[in-house]
């Protein structure tokens, strides 16, 4: 996990997955449906935050790898 995934997950995605559940806890009628939307909405957030963490490492190593080749070809 990189910084701005951190970053992310302290400043944004904690506190509005608590306070999510804190305000489907309010409604008395539909607390458990309430608590599985945001479960599920909370765990795909994730996942795809992960996934797009992975995929900009890779992006940035290739284009490490790519300026490389391009500074050596250019001697």
């Amino acid at each position: 996990m990189v910084g701005p995934s951190i970053i992310f997950y302290i400043i944004f995605a904690v506190p509005y997955i608590i306070f999510m559940y804190w305000l489907v806890k309010q409604d008395k009628r539909k607390y458990a449906w309430g608590l599985a939307v945001v479960t599920l909405i909370a765990i795909l957030a994730i996942y795809v935050s992960q996934k797009a963490s992975k995929n900009a490492i890779e992006n940035y190593k290739q284009h490490q790898i790519d300026a490389r080749e391009e500074e050596k070809s250019l001697k």
